[in-house]
């Protein structure tokens, strides 16, 4: 490590755990606990998934609980609030931070994550987060990293870990810098999430529940549409092979709405090593954003090229947690095989197209896990064919380009923001752990 500022000592996490059992831990062993272990509500089980690379400090949306009892018997493996969590086997860059305020007051870690409680008196857990971030860890990681079969690390490892320690209230006030951009960035990704909704809350009255026919057929206008917008709308319904539609509308193969263009199955061999030309985006990278694991290559012929405001639908991989519909917003980069880049028949159709495929979601799930092998699952081209649905009139589809497109555009706007604030903090994260800005008064 670097030289130390004055009042900075230089430690190891062993040095830094709590005065308790088991500060600091692993998961059990795999035959302890397995899928069959899982409920649908207790105790949340901490896994690969829910941690990242530093864009989220904990993702609780791909939980996984197990009951009480088992809990219980797994008590040495408990993480708390407050806890910091790594990954142990496999992905080794992920770290955690587990959020207060759910409504879990403890988890369970799976068998490829390790924890540590830290010593509130010497250490702020949050500055612990951010250390393991820096490219110093990374590097200590990549080091010590075991490489026989499955990429993985253990606790002796963890422990040793070194730790460039401020004083207690400069370590509050690094960690307080840096969360501020990590509530900027949550913030904004808030607000899209609560874009999104209320543009398929639109979809599925004007499209999939027919509200605004329905009132026309009671000689009123729809509080959702506008007089214009109210009479693109037929005023009766009628039967339709799947159920029942507005006049005049079509029943088609979901093909028609749009082309599924699969991605580049890229090769280690197409991969740049100095990082140079566009990323390759795969599920993480859609789901996460471009990080340090993201791999670059340089253009090929047949490579699948994307830009901010695609519909991207990844297709393979776990049903619950890969499958599904996102609109990438982080600028050109190509894509990788097992996710279509999915382009309507003209512009007019990207948002009916984009809320038509996420309200698909629950089929295309239950698709994925009819052929679920070893943990995977896949949507064939051949489902497109075959999944029917409901056609507007392209003056419809238009209209409803319109009304979205001030939500989709603050969406992709805060696309930008996003890789900015990433960008920031990067370096910021930095300056401030090496102590470069020592002494100097933070927010």
């Amino acid at each position: 490590m670097s030289p130390l500022p004055s009042g900075w000592t230089a430690c190891t996490l062993d040095d830094l755990k709590a005065p308790a059992p088991h500060a600091i831990a692993g998961g059990p062993f795999g035959s302890d606990l397995g899928r069959a272990d899982y409920v649908d509500a207790g105790v949340p089980v901490i896994r690969g998934s829910n941690l990242g690379a530093g864009e989220r400090r904990f993702y609780t949306d791909d939980l996984v609980f197990i009951a009480e009892a088992k809990a219980d018997l797994l008590a040495r493996h408990t993480a708390r609030p407050g806890d910091v969590v790594v990954t142990q086997r496999g992905t080794l860059d992920q770290v955690g931070l587990v959020p207060q305020g759910t409504p879990w007051p403890r988890f369970i870690l799976s068998q490829s994550q390790m924890k540590i409680t830290c010593d509130p008196a010497r250490v702020d857990p949050e500055y612990i987060y951010y250390w393991l971030l820096t490219p110093e860890i990374r590097d200590y990681v990549a080091r010590h990293t075991i490489t026989a079969g499955v990429p993985h690390t253990n606790l002796a490892i963890l422990r040793a870990t070194p730790v460039r320690l401020p004083p207690l209230a400069e370590q509050r006030a690094i960690a307080r810098a840096l969360g501020r951009i990590d509530a900027r960035a949550a913030l904004a990704e808030a607000i899209d999430d609560q874009l999104d909704r209320l543009v398929r809350l639109l979809f599925r009255s004007w499209f999939l529940e027919h509200d605004p026919t329905y009132s026309r057929a009671r000689g009123e206008r729809h509080a959702s549409t506008d007089a214009g917008e109210a009479a693109l709308f037929p005023d009766a319904l009628e039967p339709g092979p799947v159920a029942p539609m507005p006049r005049g509308w079509r029943n088609v193969p979901l093909t028609e709405c749009a082309s599924f263009q699969n991605g580049t199955p890229f090769t280690a061999a197409d991969f740049s090593p100095d990082g140079r030309g566009l990323p390759v985006i795969k599920i993480a990278e859609i789901k996460r954003g471009i990080t340090d694991q993201t791999r670059f290559a340089a253009a090929r012929p047949d490579a699948r090229a994307i830009t901010s405001g695609d519909i991207l639908m990844a297709w393979s991989g776990n049903p619950h947690s890969s499958i599904g519909t996102f609109l990438w917003q982080r600028g050109p980069a190509w894509l990788n095989q097992h996710i279509f880049k999915v382009v309507p028949p003209a512009p007019r159709w990207r948002a009916f197209t984009y809320c038509l495929l996420r309200e698909l979601q629950p089929r295309f799930v239950q698709l994925a896990r009819s052929r679920q092998t070893t943990g995977l699952g896949h949507v064939s081209q051949k489902d497109m064919r075959e999944i029917l649905v409901a056609r507007p009139p392209d003056a419809l589809a238009e209209a409803f380009e319109r009304r979205t497109a001030p939500a989709f555009a603050r969406i992709a706007g805060h696309g930008q923001l996003l890789h900015s604030l990433a960008r920031a903090r990067a370096t910021l994260l930095v300056k401030l752990t090496s102590g470069e800005l020592a002494g100097t008064r933070l927010p």
